[in-house]
């Protein structure tokens, strides 16, 4: 009997998109990258790379989308959607074009283009909105030749917005360009309990890092800042003891079906069918923030400044975030002549005022050391960290520091100074 032998060509299993790595980049304040990086591992990303201002890193789609629900350091996630290497500025055209843009949005979305440059790209090329319009122009003429009509451009409000950031090659010629489709849309900084129109000293995501950076013990401490203002550092505290999501106030839209992120809208959303899945975990976690909330003691968190005008934008911001307002205890008080509000062991964290809140600048150091002095009078067992941008100021304050950690505050270089008082 003759045997056939039947050769079987192996196939290669198909990966879904949702469930293929992908590149993505995390951006963040300065300062905040190693907490960043820590806080994108729970969400099984890999490969990390560390940048100043990010972490690029590989992921799945449902571990992206999870990260941009839950994370209170970020602020933006990228998708990386194209990436090469080019000399000359055809090339640069060349290399886009030759892109399937028709795939990542529709003829009907309009779009945006921002250009960033590392320092030897910014050397070179100055001016980053020619190459934001090199990249424009690819893109359009991919659309004519693939598709036929093309996509408009919208500066204010568009419904795609990519970046691309070109960087010098050490040792080589050339560039290196990597575009990146943003999937947020606005910051995710913006929390949404900011009062309209309110713009307050710290964004969101720094004041949650300068917690996550101290030694809270949250079931033992109380908690204080003397100098709250509209309440940014003890609002991410709550939000940090109850363990809710950074999009905690944007869950009841989603389960709405309203759209909140960016990425709601992109064709690859749309292509795996996300959205009820995305609804339900939305709904789960506003069940577990609702009891998480519930469960929070009362006599623990403490807020005082001396604006009432501040105070009354604090309060404003306790509504818009659905907490009780007599979870915080607010006070109108110096923190000069602030005493504990309950007994040690317990913890203050305090951003002072850089001078927008003082008479004359020259009045800081004299502020400071006064500050220190009453630290040391009043706070026995307490831990005391304060933010400040200036060496005079810090050097005002006559305790000795167990800890100094950089952080950014925009475009302020800050330190973030322990005082253990004894």
């Amino acid at each position: 009997m003759t045997g056939i032998i039947m050769n079987k060509k192996r196939t290669r299993e198909k990966v879904s998109e949702s469930e293929r790595l992908s590149w993505y980049f995390a951006s963040c304040p300065g300062g905040l990258e190693e907490l960043l990086l820590e806080e994108i591992k729970k969400f099984d990303g890999e490969d990390f790379q560390q940048f100043t201002g990010g972490i690029r890193f590989k992921a799945k789609q449902w571990n992206v989308i999870e990260l941009i629900i839950n994370s209170r350091l970020a602020s933006r996630v990228y998708l990386e959607v194209h990436q090469y290497k080019f000399e000359k500025d055809s090339d640069h055209y060349a290399l886009a074009k030759d892109k399937w843009w028709h795939h990542l949005f529709s003829v009907n979305q309009t779009f945006k283009i921002s250009t960033l440059f590392d320092r030897d790209a910014n050397k070179f090329f100055n001016n980053s909105m020619v190459m934001s319009l090199r990249l424009k122009d690819a893109i359009v003429d991919s659309f004519r030749q693939n598709v036929g009509p093309r996509p408009n451009i919208s500066k204010d409000a568009p419904d795609i917005s990519f970046l691309q950031r070109i960087e010098g090659i050490k040792g080589q010629k050339g560039w290196f360009n990597r575009i990146y489709l943003d999937l947020c849309g606005s910051p995710l900084s913006h929390r949404g309990y900011r009062p309209h129109g309110h713009e307050a000293p710290m964004r969101e995501n720094l004041a949650s890092a300068i917690i996550q950076s101290t030694d809270w013990n949250k079931d033992e401490d109380i908690f204080m800042d003397p100098m709250c203002g509209s309440g940014t550092i003890i609002i991410e505290a709550l939000y940090l003891a109850a363990n809710l999501p950074g999009a905690w106030i944007k869950l009841l839209p989603i389960v709405k079906k309203s759209q909140v992120f960016a990425f709601q809208d992109h064709l690859w959303y749309k292509r795996e069918d996300h959205q009820e899945r995305l609804e339900e975990y939305a709904m789960d976690l506003l069940k577990k923030g609702e009891e998480s909330i519930n469960q929070l003691p009362g006599g623990q968190f403490f807020g005082s400044d001396i604006s009432n005008k501040a105070l009354s934008v604090f309060r404003k911001s306790m509504r818009l975030a659905n907490f009780p307002e007599d979870l915080v205890e607010i006070h109108n008080a110096d923190a000069l002549e602030l005493k504990p509000f309950d007994e040690a062991p317990g913890i203050v964290i305090t951003n002072p005022p850089y001078g927008e809140r003082l008479a004359q600048e020259e009045d800081l150091p004299a502020f400071y050391h006064d500050l220190g002095e009453n630290f040391k009078a009043n706070y026995k067992g307490f831990r005391c960290y304060v933010l400040t941008s200036d060496q005079e100021y810090r050097k005002a304050i006559s305790l000795q520091t167990s800890m100094r950690k950089p952080f950014f505050n925009g475009g302020i270089e800050c330190r973030l100074l322990k005082y253990d008082i004894r």
